[in-house]
C-alpha cells in the first residue's frame, strides 16, 4: 500500500480562513493505515500546511512519489487523501464545465506569487482528474481517493482564477 496524504489548516494567504483538524485526519489515517497493515513509513507521503504548496502536491507528491515510483507494482493499493479548503471558480474560455464553474482544491500557497512573480492558483478538478488517469495507467486502477472539504466558494474578499 502506498498513499499521498495532503493536509492544509492555515494558508499562506491570510484571507483565506484558517481550518481546525485536517493535519490531524490526515496524520490520523496515516497512522491507522500504517499500523493495521504494516506499512513502511516511506510508503506514505504527506504534505501539510507550507509543505502543501501546489508545486508539491503535483509534482513531488503525484508525480514523484505515486506516478513514477518504481516500488510501486501495478494493482498495489494506493490511498490519496486531501483535507483543506476547496472552491468553485469561473471556467476558463473554452472549458465545458457544470453551471460555467470548476472546482479547484487550494494549495497552502494559493493566491500568493511563485519565483517568476505569477500568481499561484487552485488545482482545477481537470487536473486532479488528468493526474488520477495517469496514475491508473501506470500503477493500475487499485485507486481510493478521499477529501474532506467543501467546494463553496471561498469568500467574497478573496476571489479565485484559474490557468491550466
Amino acid at each position: 500500500m502506498f498513499g499521498l496524504f495532503i493536509s492544509i489548516d492555515d494558508y499562506k494567504c491570510q484571507a483565506i480562513p484558517k481550518l481546525r483538524g485536517c493535519k490531524r485526519d490526515a496524520q490520523s489515517l496515516k497512522d491507522v493505515l500504517s499500523h493495521k497493515f504494516h506499512v513502511p513509513p516511506n510508503n506514505f507521503f504527506l504534505l501539510a500546511d507550507k509543505r502543501a504548496t501546489r508545486r508539491a502536491i503535483i509534482i513531488d507528491g503525484f508525480q514523484n512519489h505515486l506516478i513514477n515510483n518504481g516500488y510501486i507494482q501495478r494493482g498495489d493499493a494506493i490511498v490519496i487523501f486531501y483535507a483543506g479548503h476547496g472552491s468553485q471558480t469561473d471556467a476558463p474560455n473554452g472549458w465545458v464545465a457544470d453551471g460555467g464553474k470548476v472546482e479547484t482544491i487550494c494549495p497552502y500557497d494559493e493566491r500568493s506569487k511563485g519565483k517568476d512573480g505569477k500568481e499561484i492558483f487552485g488545482i482545477p478538478d481537470r487536473t486532479i482528474g488528468g493526474l488520477l488517469r495517469s496514475l491508473a495507467t501506470a500503477k493500475g486502477d487499485n485507486i481510493v481517493r478521499g477529501t474532506r472539504c467543501s467546494f463553496s466558494p471561498l469568500p467574497d474578499n478573496f476571489p479565485l482564477n484559474i490557468r491550466q
